[in-house]
């Protein structure tokens, strides 16, 4: 079976979210599945992407393989070029330099011609991509989301068994743009209308991927059904509504995120060996600064400063901290008004509050397996990794429970919690009074109970975080859809 996915992000290449993370992983997970199964990216060739391949020493190699891609008047060439790495999917460049050899993967005022001819361009040479014709072509994000509106028009006759998938990690940006680009999408205009890619008589690229998909799939089942709803659509729950939309979790890198083998910690452990994670939290106190205080545990936040992080209600709660008690480290970058919060929280309440306002991979590793507990109170949530990554670390989760926290944290009340019959802390209500409630429960139950505290702590390691799991999921539909 041959797959080739279609991003605009790759990690560690090009990434700015979770999009990056995902498909840095499933293709090497598909790979490495079962025999037979082939499996590919294409993204485009940014000036970030160059930098990040020099700064490891690898040059892609010319495939040789070329598009001529048709944009009205013009016609851009796209040059393809291919990366192989062991027991990795290979990794392929799309490379124009006028369209993608800019600073920043976005924000440009053509985005959408840009990600229509990574869209044309693939398509049309699909098959001398993957030496065949794919059996699926699985899209991701609105970036993307043009390739299955080919794949069912124009393009079937290029790709007649080929499948398609559109995965949709955030549906916030849906690639709208102006009805002029129609005529060079290499659409034709019978499928721009109201049940495709007409969108108040401009185009929405991710609606007309939504309506002309093989498949429909998001990150995480219970994110599936909230998309359904108003509250989580984002405009598009109608469209949804009349579609299947397959919930497949994502998983994590779990070699990443061993704390066995972690370079970044003080000290290695597993499930078996959880003291040795004393050193790294010891570690994480030297940082802060702080004594070692046995009964107060160490609460952590990693994550990007935004009101849908939920974060504003953290920063709410701050004064409460002592009250717990309950000591608390933040790492992260995003609203100005956000990382203001948590400065002025750290300088009024330094011997409880510690921020640091960066993007640093070595600290984020620290603070994840340091803390005795990790934050993650947002307020909508497609699927979420940093819970994943903190059970993983024997680090519990205290979570909104939405979208992919729902599905990966399982809170059965304190008593069963405590006998390991669950995973994490969770709230219903992003609200101060639900957070609070959950930080209470975990400061008393980390404080009086520490036998449950461990039993938490081990039920989240021995949870099968892979993408191992995740691929023999996509395995299975896109057998479905290929039949």
């Amino acid at each position: 079976m041959r797959i080739l996915h279609v991003s605009s992000e790759c990690a560690p290449w090009a990434k700015t979210g979770g999009l990056g993370d995902v498909v840095g992983a499933l293709p090497d997970a598909l790979c490495r599945a079962e025999p037979g199964v082939e499996a590919a990216t294409v993204l485009p060739y940014y000036r970030a992407a160059k930098t990040a391949l020099a700064k490891q020493g690898l040059a892609p190699q010319d495939t040789g393989i070329v598009a001529d891609v048709s944009l009205g008047a013009a016609t851009a060439r796209v040059r393809f070029l291919r990366l192989d790495r062991p027991d990795r999917a290979p990794l392929i460049f799309a490379a124009n330099d006028a369209a993608f050899d800019r600073e920043g993967l976005y924000g440009h005022e053509d985005d959408a011609l840009r990600f229509m001819l990574l869209c044309k361009s693939v398509v049309g040479v699909a098959k001398a991509l993957m030496g065949g014709a794919p059996d699926v072509l699985h899209a991701h994000d609105w970036h993307a989301a043009l390739i299955p509106g080919l794949v069912a028009t124009n393009a079937r006759a290029l790709l007649p068994r080929t499948r398609t998938v559109l995965t949709l990690h955030n549906l916030a940006y849906q690639g709208v743009c102006s009805n002029e680009l129609f005529p060079i999408s290499g659409l034709p205009w019978d499928v721009f209308h109201l049940d495709a890619f007409e969108w108040y008589d401009q185009i929405n690229l991710l609606k007309g991927g939504i309506a002309l998909a093989d498949a429909v799939t998001t990150v995480s089942p219970t994110y599936a059904r909230e998309i359904k709803t108003a509250e989580f659509g984002s405009n598009l729950d109608g469209v949804l509504r009349r579609h299947e939309v397959y919930g497949l979790l994502n998983g994590i890198d779990t070699e990443e995120w061993d704390p066995a083998t972690d370079p970044h910690l003080a000290s290695h452990y597993d499930v078996d060996s959880l003291d040795a994670k004393r050193a790294v939290r010891a570690e994480l106190l030297r940082i802060c600064e702080w004594p070692e205080l046995p009964d107060v545990p160490l609460f952590g936040i990693v994550s990007r400063m935004t009101a849908q992080k939920g974060l504003d209600l953290v920063a709410g709660l701050v004064s409460e901290l002592h009250g717990l008690p309950a000591r608390l480290v933040v790492l992260g970058t995003g609203s100005p008004k956000l990382e203001e919060a948590f400065q002025m929280a750290a300088r009024h309440y330094t011997w409880n509050v510690r921020t640091d306002i960066a993007f640093d991979g070595p600290l984020s590793h620290k603070i994840i397996a340091g803390c005795d507990a990790l934050l993650v109170p947002s307020r909508f949530e497609p699927c979420g990794l940093t819970q994943m990554y903190a059970m993983r670390c024997g680090t519990v989760p205290i979570v909104h429970a939405t979208g992919g926290l729902a599905d990966t944290v399982h809170d059965p009340g304190d008593a069963a919690l405590a006998r390991g019959e669950g995973t994490g802390f969770a709230f219903k209500h992003p609200t101060l009074v639900g957070l609070r409630w959950a930080m209470g429960r975990a400061a008393k139950m980390y404080r009086k109970h520490p036998a449950g505290w461990r039993a938490i702590q081990q039920a989240g390691m021995r949870r099968d975080w892979s993408w191992r799991r995740s691929a023999g999921d996509y395995l299975k539909l896109y057998r479905a859809l290929c039949r």
